[in-house]
């Protein structure tokens, strides 16, 4: 019997995305395990919106209402009003003021709905399935394992922290947040300890890695350090790769293709201003190569990645072959292979009609899609995919 593990990408309000594909692999999971998908998986890991993700699901939460979440509250976490606060300004102008200006939203709203979707479970409540959530800390840079299951390294600092808080942590991107302050509860055991933390996503936004390593560094723990009894608890006895499967998913490829041309003028605030994009994004896209050849290549029965283009940003030239470059499209060119439309890339957009057309995309390339796609290849269609892990594991 495999062990199981569900990674969930950041992403902002595109995690509506991933509730989504959740609820393919929900049902598809009720139907052939008659189980639900806290008890059919032994680890759930997110970063970010993915934090809340994994924090609901290990409460019990179906896709279905995680998907509720996204749609009826995102407009709590990310206000209308102050994402377009700069919009009568010109293009130019918007810049310089995001650059200069404090974070776009506040904790406020965000913390609001954590603790209406979450209440005051702390993570040491959760006894199964193990979970993992990633936060950066600025202070000690590094990033922060919170996480239910540590028998190797005995009480810690956030065991009684609230799973809100953790995910608040979690999503506190840069330039939409600003960083969110974690203290021990038990200060007489720990100390007046104070531990700044940002968006886990600047290192790892794609959590599939941070978990695999997590069970096998306990897996692989000395028995005097942890007894087999704990590692059965746990599933993790004797545990090998080849005993590990991996479902990961996103939220949505984005992505910008920058031309030489084009960042060879940049300046430090042009760079500034392209953070998430330039910074974050390519942490998802490396973690999820490494862990797939890690995990067996594209053909891996252990391992399913399910991500996609949220818009085409290459054309194919007429009669290409292996030689050629492909054409990078215009912005205004650019579509959903799906649904012929441009959907929207922004993280922190909450408006209804924009969160249907991600909710529509995503059921596209559920019903439509391939695992992959390169020059010469199809992956398999993605329900089948699901399917097949599913039967396999």
């Amino acid at each position: 019997m495999s062990f199981k593990i569900l990674s969930l990408d950041g992403g902002g309000m595109r995690g509506v995305i991933t509730a989504r594909i959740l609820q393919e692999v929900e049902q598809q999971i009720r139907r052939e395990k008659g189980q639900s998908l806290n008890e059919y998986f032994d680890l759930i890991a997110g970063t970010s919106t993915g934090s809340i993700l994994t924090a609901g699901i290990a409460l019990g939460k179906t896709s279905a209402e995680l998907i509720d979440l996204y749609v009826n509250h995102g407009k709590h976490i990310f206000p209308i009003k102050s994402k377009n606060r700069y919009k009568s300004f010109p293009f130019f102008v918007q810049m310089i003021l995001e650059a200069f200006l404090p974070s776009k939203y506040s904790h406020e709203g965000l913390i609001k709905v954590l603790i209406d979707e979450l209440g005051y479970r702390r993570i040491q409540d959760i006894e199964n399935p193990i979970i993992l959530i990633l936060a950066y800390d600025t202070l000690y840079r590094n990033t922060t394992f919170f996480t239910n299951c540590h028998p190797d390294l005995g009480y810690r600092w956030y065991d009684e922290c609230y799973l809100w808080q953790l995910c608040v942590a979690s999503a506190s991107a840069p330039t939409f947040f600003p960083p969110y302050k974690l203290e021990p509860v038990n200060k007489q055991k720990f100390g007046n300890w104070v531990f700044p933390h940002i968006d886990g996503g600047v290192s790892a936004n794609n959590p599939a890695l941070a978990a695999l390593s997590l069970v096998m560094r306990i897996s692989q723990s000395s028995d005097e350090l942890v007894s087999r009894e704990t590692k059965r608890q746990y599933k993790l006895e004797n545990l090998q790769m080849k005993d590990i499967a991996i479902l990961s998913i996103g939220t949505g490829q984005t992505g910008e293709p920058y031309q030489f041309e084009q960042i060879n003028k940049w300046k430090p605030l042009d760079w500034a201003q392209h953070i998430t994009d330039i910074f974050m994004e390519p942490t998802s896209e490396i973690n999820s190569t490494i862990c797939r050849q890690i995990m067996g290549g594209y053909e891996s029965q252990r391992y399913l990645r399910l991500q996609f283009d949220l818009n085409e940003k290459f054309k194919a030239k007429p009669r290409e072959t292996y030689k050629d470059s492909r054409v990078v499209l215009r912005t205004e060119e650019r579509r959903n292979r799906f649904i012929g439309q441009k959907v929207s890339e922004d993280i922190d957009n909450a408006y209804r009609e924009i969160i249907k057309q991600w909710i529509d995309t995503t059921s596209a390339f559920i019903n439509e899609g391939h695992t992959y796609y390169t020059r010469d290849d199809l992956g398999p269609k993605v329900k089948d995919a699901i399917a097949s892990f599913l039967a396999i594991n």
